[in-house]
């Protein structure tokens, strides 16, 4: 699983992180996605959480809301 950034709404990607577990609890994976948005020299917006292979998750912003991807 992976955390990538986001400066806005569009596509302009701050950073990523990886190697997170597969396992981890949805509120740790929002508290590590609010941690790593706010640790940015400009923070982040959006935090947009992924499968390995890219399936979005999970999307966490920078103003406390949480929401599931529409598939």
């Amino acid at each position: 699983m992976r955390i990538d950034l986001y400066a806005n709404w569009s596509d302009v990607r701050q950073g990523t992180v990886t190697e997170l577990p597969d396992d981890m609890a949805r509120e740790d994976i929002v508290s590590r996605a609010h941690t790593e948005m706010a640790a940015l020299r400009y923070p982040a917006h959006t935090a947009a959480v992924r499968t390995d292979q890219g399936a979005p998750l999970l999307f966490v912003y920078s103003d406390g809301r949480v929401r599931e991807p529409q598939l």
